[in-house]
Protein backbone atom coordinates (compact mmCIF):
# COMPACT_ATOMS: atom_id res chain seq x y z
CA UNK A 1 0.00 0.00 0.00
CA UNK A 2 0.92 3.73 -0.12
CA UNK A 3 3.23 4.98 2.89
CA UNK A 4 2.75 8.71 4.00
CA UNK A 5 3.54 11.06 6.73
CA UNK A 6 1.05 12.85 8.88
CA UNK A 7 2.55 16.16 9.37
CA UNK A 8 1.06 16.78 12.95
CA UNK A 9 0.85 15.40 16.63
CA UNK A 10 -2.30 12.01 15.65
CA UNK A 11 -4.79 11.08 18.59
CA UNK A 12 -6.59 7.87 18.05
CA UNK A 13 -8.68 5.82 20.25
CA UNK A 14 -8.63 2.28 21.31
CA UNK A 15 -12.30 2.61 21.64
CA UNK A 16 -14.31 2.54 18.82
CA UNK A 17 -17.33 4.75 20.14
CA UNK A 18 -14.80 7.46 20.68
CA UNK A 19 -13.66 7.10 17.22
CA UNK A 20 -17.29 7.46 16.22
CA UNK A 21 -17.90 10.14 18.12
CA UNK A 22 -15.15 12.23 16.92
CA UNK A 23 -16.10 11.13 13.25
CA UNK A 24 -19.66 12.52 13.86
CA UNK A 25 -18.48 15.62 15.30
CA UNK A 26 -15.65 16.00 12.44
CA UNK A 27 -18.35 15.37 9.58
CA UNK A 28 -21.58 17.51 11.88
CA UNK A 29 -18.94 20.67 11.25
CA UNK A 30 -18.12 20.29 7.68
CA UNK A 31 -20.45 17.97 6.26
CA UNK A 32 -19.31 18.46 2.55
CA UNK A 33 -16.53 16.50 3.48
CA UNK A 34 -16.93 12.18 2.96
CA UNK A 35 -16.82 10.61 7.17
CA UNK A 36 -14.24 8.44 7.32
CA UNK A 37 -12.89 5.89 9.98
CA UNK A 38 -9.59 5.29 10.42
CA UNK A 39 -8.38 1.88 11.71
CA UNK A 40 -4.74 2.21 12.98
CA UNK A 41 -2.58 -1.29 13.15
CA UNK A 42 0.81 -1.45 15.33
CA UNK A 43 2.27 -4.71 15.57
CA UNK A 44 0.20 -6.43 18.77
CA UNK A 45 3.67 -8.76 19.20
CA UNK A 46 4.52 -4.88 20.93
CA UNK A 47 2.50 -5.79 23.85
CA UNK A 48 5.12 -8.37 25.11
CA UNK A 49 7.82 -7.42 23.05
CA UNK A 50 9.79 -3.90 23.15
CA UNK A 51 11.45 -4.59 20.29
CA UNK A 52 7.95 -4.57 18.28
CA UNK A 53 6.91 -1.66 20.11
CA UNK A 54 5.90 1.08 17.76
CA UNK A 55 8.03 3.90 18.49
CA UNK A 56 6.78 6.86 17.65
CA UNK A 57 3.16 6.71 19.48
CA UNK A 58 2.28 6.22 23.01
CA UNK A 59 -0.19 6.00 25.37
CA UNK A 60 -1.66 9.02 26.89
CA UNK A 61 -2.21 8.63 31.02
CA UNK A 62 -2.44 12.20 32.44
CA UNK A 63 -5.39 13.45 30.21
CA UNK A 64 -9.25 15.16 31.02
CA UNK A 65 -10.91 12.62 28.99
CA UNK A 66 -9.15 9.34 30.55
CA UNK A 67 -11.93 6.69 28.99
CA UNK A 68 -11.25 7.93 25.19
CA UNK A 69 -8.13 5.59 25.61
CA UNK A 70 -5.68 8.24 23.43
CA UNK A 71 -2.96 6.78 21.65
CA UNK A 72 -1.06 10.00 20.52
CA UNK A 73 1.23 9.54 17.25
CA UNK A 74 4.21 12.22 16.38
CA UNK A 75 4.97 14.51 14.44
CA UNK A 76 5.52 12.72 10.63
CA UNK A 77 4.85 8.99 11.81
CA UNK A 78 4.64 6.90 8.75
CA UNK A 79 1.56 4.81 7.84
CA UNK A 80 1.04 2.74 5.28
CA UNK A 81 -2.51 2.14 3.68
CA UNK A 82 -3.40 -1.01 4.08
CA UNK A 83 -7.04 -2.16 2.80
CA UNK A 84 -9.67 0.82 2.41
CA UNK A 85 -13.76 -0.20 2.36
CA UNK A 86 -15.39 2.65 0.53
CA UNK A 87 -18.89 3.69 1.85
CA UNK A 88 -21.82 4.45 -0.98
CA UNK A 89 -23.09 6.99 1.26
CA UNK A 90 -20.41 8.28 3.54
CA UNK A 91 -21.87 9.89 6.20
CA UNK A 92 -21.06 9.63 9.89
CA UNK A 93 -23.62 6.41 10.03
CA UNK A 94 -21.79 4.52 7.72
CA UNK A 95 -18.96 6.12 6.48
CA UNK A 96 -15.45 4.68 4.81
CA UNK A 97 -13.38 2.72 6.59
CA UNK A 98 -9.40 2.96 5.81
CA UNK A 99 -7.38 0.56 7.84
CA UNK A 100 -3.47 1.69 8.47
CA UNK A 101 -0.35 0.18 9.38
CA UNK A 102 1.92 2.53 11.52
CA UNK A 103 5.64 1.92 10.79
CA UNK A 104 7.53 0.36 13.72
CA UNK A 105 10.50 3.52 13.38
CA UNK A 106 10.13 6.42 12.10
CA UNK A 107 13.45 6.88 11.13
CA UNK A 108 13.70 3.64 8.85
CA UNK A 109 11.21 5.22 6.43
CA UNK A 110 12.25 7.84 3.77
CA UNK A 111 12.26 11.48 4.76
CA UNK A 112 10.87 12.48 1.38
CA UNK A 113 7.56 10.52 1.96
CA UNK A 114 4.55 12.57 0.51
CA UNK A 115 2.65 13.78 3.75
CA UNK A 116 -1.24 13.52 4.25
CA UNK A 117 -3.02 15.35 1.68
CA UNK A 118 -5.17 16.85 4.60
CA UNK A 119 -2.31 18.90 6.40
Amino acid sequence: GRQYRVPMFLATSFKKKIAQKFCHRAWDANSRHDAVIWVIHVDPAGRTDDMKLCKHANLVERTKFPDEKEYLFVPFSVFTVKIVYLSSNPTYETPHVIHLDAALDNKLKSETLCLAPWS
